[in-house]
């Protein structure tokens, strides 16, 4: 059975304001715009966002400590 087929057959035992909801999220789906983006920008993008943040000195060696509470190395 196709995916479609699936779909259909789903949203015919759904209440009102349930298709209320699917109607605004397939509108959304219409209308959103993919974005496509470089590399090179994205990784652009991470090292300036990575210089706003207020890290310690040693998080790159001691991650571990910092996310997950373990004990220094």
């Amino acid at each position: 059975m196709l995916k479609a087929e699936k779909i259909k057959k789903e949203i015919d035992i759904l209440s009102n304001e349930m298709l209320d909801e699917v109607e605004k999220f397939i509108s959304n789906l219409k209308t959103r715009k993919k974005t496509v983006r470089k590399k090179s920008s994205l990784l652009s993008d991470l090292s300036a966002l990575s210089s706003e943040i207020d890290l310690p000195a040693d998080f790159s060696k001691q991650h571990d400590h910092y996310l997950y509470n373990l004990p220094k190395r």
